[in-house]
């Protein structure tokens, strides 16, 4: 694998934007952006649910779709404003989200009815090129295996904080999916606490490995794309049509723990992944995408794997939360995942 060099730039706000990329980043930086104030997010505790809820209210504030020519995640010295990389190129990039849900500077707020808390924790911002226009449909493969490069490395230095419980990269794809802005982007949350899907995912693979129980029937009924070290499918208890798990055909608690081929076996499996919805579709698919690994580094149960969730029914037909799903938590379906697993199968081959 070809060397990753890492920059660590100490902006005008004394946060650190990290450039990673195969060839080492010396240029001086343009002007810089002016300095933001600090968001002041906390949380309240729902008792019904047993969970937290963060309340961040300068996200309100956020850019929302601005013209290509004043996109903030491009390249800033190519533009005749600033950005938030204020150089004329860059492989990838991460930087502390302006508007984050979570920081470690957040305080406590008091209020007698309920628990709150601090929203402790951190928000970056991946950048996944310096082209506005490029998707991990369309980008090399090398590329992507950059990406999972800075995904470990975010990872291991996120989870070096006493206060960080748990770290998740993600990617929101189109306006059905909340986007605002259009360049090749996804974020990385790092949470004080476990959060609630991840709590139940850790107790079911500690009973089992449940993926590992079915991997011969993935395998055989319900692919999409698999290679000699991963498999994409549509789970058998998938909640929408069409729903894919990226998954390591060997149990890993995390992306950190791949070697060399499997790095290169995962990049061109996100890549068959994105590529075939967007094919199937005859456009860009929206989609969340969501790396689910283990809390800890060293962790023996867990199985890591990436969820990928388009907002779809059937065809391009949005998939509402409805009186089932958003009041009782039950998900229902109108296609088989065998049927859909079959269906998308053609277009990732």
């Amino acid at each position: 694998m070809k060397k990753v060099y890492k920059r660590n730039f100490k902006r005008n706000d004394k946060k650190n934007l990290i450039l990673f990329g195969y060839k080492e980043h010396r240029e001086k930086p343009g002007k810089e952006l002016e300095i933001t104030e600090i968001p002041k997010p906390h949380m309240r505790w729902n008792p019904a649910r047993e969970e937290w809820v963060t309340y961040s209210a300068g996200r309100k504030n956020r850019t929302f779709f601005p013209p290509k020519k004043y996109c903030p995640l491009c390249p800033g010295a190519n533009l005749n404003f600033p950005t938030e990389i204020p150089f004329s190129n860059f492989e990838v990039a991460v930087f502390p989200n302006r508007w984050a849900s979570f920081n470690l500077n957040s305080k406590d707020i008091e209020l007698e009815i309920i628990k709150t808390n601090a929203s402790k924790g951190e928000c970056e911002v991946v950048v996944y090129s310096s082209k506005h226009e490029s998707t991990l449909a369309e980008m090399p493969v090398s590329r992507i295996e950059l990406l999972i490069n800075v995904w470990s490395d975010r990872y291991k230095e996120l989870l070096k904080n006493k206060n960080v419980k748990y770290v998740l990269p993600f990617e929101n794809r189109g306006k059905e999916c909340g986007v605002t802005l259009h360049h090749p982007h996804g974020q990385i949350y790092a949470y004080s606490f476990i959060p609630p899907i991840i709590k139940q995912e850790i107790k079911a693979f500690k009973k089992e490995n449940f993926i590992l129980k079915m991997m011969g029937q993935l395998e055989e009924k319900y692919y999409t794309y698999q290679n000699e070290h991963f498999i994409a499918a549509v789970p058998p208890f998938a909640k929408y049509a069409y729903e894919i798990w990226i998954i390591p055909k060997r149990q890993i608690p995390g992306p950190w723990k791949l070697n060399i081929n499997e790095v290169k076996s995962f990049a061109k499996t996100i890549q068959k992944v994105v590529k075939g919805y967007d094919t199937y579709l005859n456009k860009k698919c929206p989609y969340i995408m969501g790396l689910h690994a283990a809390p800890d580094l060293k962790d023996e149960s867990f199985h890591f794997h990436v969820e990928f969730y388009p907002p779809l029914r059937h065809g391009d037909k949005p998939k509402v939360l409805a009186g089932s799903e958003s009041m009782a938590g039950v998900f229902i379906m109108d296609v088989l995942p065998e049927d859909t697993a079959a269906e998308l199968r053609k277009f990732m081959k």
